[in-house]
């Protein structure tokens, strides 16, 4: 018995991982965000928490936790052990409680303590990297010396600000006198691999692979981290401080790798 082949095709689909694209959603919630509830329409509810997607302003969300950590602060807690029912309690008569508790979840860890009462640990991390970015968000560059000065106080008393929190977030020059810091955020890059690569080298001709990590990290959409491309598919080179270097030529091995190839690298 013999098949008939009744034709053929020389197109075909393929399934392929893919980063999401919030991009566009980011946006669209951006052109409404919420910075509390309209005067004189609070009744307990607020806009934003009746079914509907918002996005917070980061103003707004900063007096949030302005609010929670002042409370910790006068109650004696310990940023480990956080009551909901209190914060809500305490904080109601001022913003919705629903946006209170959002906050809270967005800037710690949830969980039940042996009564079953609800508690949250603060994230110092978190903490200290939104508040490092409210400050920067108000000036093109900061001496980082007298950054780090006003950041330390900004921050809530035993929380500690450090440099490693802002990855992906501010940029640090070293090669100039003083060094500067300034707010760049990888949320704010394109998404499109290529004119990521071309915004970065529009602000800097060449980058340590420390600086420009955080920014590309995210365009790889499986393992192998990004500086195991970096090592095996660049020509970088080391100076004598031990920073390793590599120009927008040398990414130019790297631009087709870091989607495509990333499955064969792995395996």
């Amino acid at each position: 018995m013999h098949a008939q082949i009744w034709g053929f095709s020389n197109c075909y689909w393929e399934l392929r991982r893919q980063r999401p694209r919030l991009k566009k959603l980011k946006k669209l919630l951006m052109e409404n965000p919420y910075d509390g509830p309209a005067v004189g329409s609070y009744a307990g509810g607020g806009a934003g928490t009746e079914g509907f997607w918002r996005i917070l302003d980061f103003d707004y969300e900063m007096k949030l936790l302005g609010h929670v950590t002042q409370l910790v602060d006068s109650e004696s807690w310990s940023f480990s052990r956080v009551p909901l029912s209190a914060c809500l309690e305490e904080l109601g008569s001022f913003e919705p409680k629903a946006m209170i508790e959002h906050c809270l979840n967005c800037y710690g860890r949830r969980y039940s303590i042996e009564d079953g009462q609800v508690m949250h640990a603060l994230d110092e991390d978190k903490v200290c990297r939104a508040t490092a970015q409210l400050l920067l968000q108000n000036a093109v560059k900061f001496n980082l010396s007298e950054f780090q000065e006003v950041w330390q106080q900004s921050v809530p008393e035993g929380m500690s600000a450090r440099l490693d929190q802002l990855r992906g977030l501010a940029l640090l020059d070293r090669s100039t006198k003083p060094e500067t810091i300034s707010l760049l955020r990888e949320e704010d890059l394109p998404e499109d691999t290529l004119e990521r690569f071309n915004s970065l080298f529009s602000l800097r001709e060449k980058w340590m692979q420390d600086d420009i990590e955080p920014y590309i990290q995210s365009q790889c959409s499986r393992p192998p981290a990004i500086q195991v491309i970096i090592h095996t598919r660049s020509e970088d080179w080391t100076v004598s401080d031990g920073t390793v270097h590599f120009s927008q030529y040398d990414l130019a091995v790297i631009r087709g790798h870091l989607d495509s190839d990333i499955p064969r690298l792995s395996e």
